[in-house]
């Protein structure tokens, strides 16, 4: 029998050797294994951090002093510097304007709507990533960053106002029992006085008795040789009206003849820009608590610097539906001028809501950009009364051509006699919100109510991660 024992123990010998390499071998990968799944970790985190800081920055732009104070601080709490160390400092919180054609950001470049931050553990800022067991091989840390942008949301935003002439019924002397006659009487006189405060013969503020024929009133108020004023309306329908008209009567003015009851009667009978075209110009209410608060919303729209577009739809037209006034522009500016150029009832007097929400929705389909996001801002004080048959449910299948759409639609109906219930329909078609600002109120405090509402509504900046 032959014995091997030395070729056995050198078989032996060098299996131990092969095993002790690919023990190292498989021993070093393993380190590898670990250290790149930490860091893997790692930068997963970090570009967590830098979309959260991004993202939080977004929502304060234009002012990026706010911007990159919220970034910062989102990066600490996602990143706790006690555990990671500082990931973002200032010099990684860059500003500038972001293109969604393009998809590039520019540092700098206006309009300011972009935050680009870079999230680091490198050596940059003194924090690198450690490596554990590719020490073993020299490998002791690791440069790691993450950036992300994001970017404030350009909007096309059509708004849609009632012109009707009930938006001035505020004003007038039916409206005594809502607002203090004496409220009234004092919005009379201001619209007097904004008009110029003309003199027609020897008429007086305050009415003044007269009995008797049409004549014998023109000829007691000296205005028997005296030209009407205004394209449409004259002096015998303003004599007939204060002889007939209940609300009149109510105030305890019929039969009396003064400045104060010929400003009622343009206001009541004679609105429309063609008949009175200078009530534009004057303070007749609620139109002019809506005018102020769209003076508010523009005045937002143009501090922000991020592109918005707006266009104008109003309710009414002259042959009973609705006019756009003015396409998306971001001249708005020119929103405003047109808004306050026109009157309550200022091509006609009836209420079209369905044909003003659809002169938007038009607007949006062909001019709205591809990038922006949409809506609709729907104002009413009144009850669609146009078209004749169904004027609600033109409203509706409005709505739901809207949310086809994706228009949201945000409403606010007005005043007690506003159709708030519609409204709120609208809205829930659409996904929008709806405000509803009670009657029952001054004017001052409606105002007020409309300039929040219209302010929140500006202040809805949507925010996206674009990168």
């Amino acid at each position: 029998m032959k014995h091997c024992d030395g070729q056995d123990g050198r078989r032996r010998g060098a299996t131990l050797i092969f095993v002790a390499v690919c023990l190292i071998v498989l021993f070093g990968f393993s380190a590898l294994a670990f250290d790149m799944s930490y860091l893997y970790v790692l930068r997963a985190d970090l570009q967590v951090t830098a979309s959260a800081a991004a993202t939080a920055g977004a929502t304060e732009l234009p002012d990026t002093s706010l911007a990159e104070s919220l970034a910062l601080e989102y990066a600490g709490k996602n990143m706790p510097g006690g555990i990671h160390g500082t990931v973002l400092t200032s010099p990684d919180v860059l500003f500038g304007n972001w293109d969604d054609d393009s998809r590039t950001f520019t540092q700098g470049a206006s309009p300011t709507n972009a935050i680009k931050v870079t999230t680091r553990r490198d050596t940059t800022n003194g924090n690198p990533a450690p490596l554990f067991f590719a020490n073993i091989f020299g490998m002791r840390q690791r440069d790691i960053t993450a950036e992300a942008v994001a970017a404030r949301r350009a909007r096309d935003i059509m708004i849609v106002l009632d012109y009707s002439a009930s938006m001035n019924d505020d004003s007038e002397l039916a409206h005594i029992g809502q607002l203090p006659q004496s409220a009234i009487e004092a919005n009379l006189q201001q619209i007097y006085n904004e008009l110029g405060a003309p003199k027609f013969g020897n008429m007086q503020w305050q009415p003044q008795l007269i009995t008797g024929s049409n004549n014998t009133v023109l000829g007691a108020l000296g205005l028997s040789g005296v030209t009407y004023p205004y394209p449409i309306g004259s002096w015998n329908e303003y004599i007939n009206y204060v002889k007939n008209d209940s609300a009149v009567n109510s105030a305890g003015y019929r039969n009396r003849y003064g400045y104060l009851t010929l400003v009622n009667y343009w206001l009541a009978q004679r609105p429309m820009a063609s008949e009175t075209p200078d009530l534009w110009q004057t303070s007749e209410q609620p139109i002019t608590a809506v005018k102020n608060a769209v003076t508010l919303f523009l005045a937002y729209i143009q501090s922000s610097n991020t592109g918005d577009q707006v266009g104008l739809a109003v309710y009414t037209h002259p042959q009973g539906g609705a006019t756009l006034e003015s396409g998306l522009t971001t001249n708005v500016a020119q929103i405003e001028t047109i808004s306050r150029q026109r009157q309550a009832g200022h091509y006609d007097h009836y209420t079209n809501i369905g044909a003003g929400l659809r002169e938007a929705r038009l607007e949006l389909q062909q001019n709205a950009r591809n990038s922006t996001v949409k809506f609709i801002v729907l104002m009413t004080d009144g009850k669609a009364n146009r078209p004749n048959g169904n004027p609600q449910g033109l409203v509706l299948t409005e709505a739901n051509l809207c949310a086809n759409a994706n228009y949201p639609v945000v409403t606010i109906s007005l005043g007690a006699d506003a159709d708030a219930a519609l409204m709120q329909q609208v809205a829930d078609i659409t996904r929008g919100v709806h405000f509803n600002i009670p009657g029952g109120q001054s004017v001052a405090d409606y105002e007020q109510d409309l300039k929040d509402v219209f302010a929140a509504i500006a202040n809805y900046r949507p925010t996206a991660l674009v990168k």
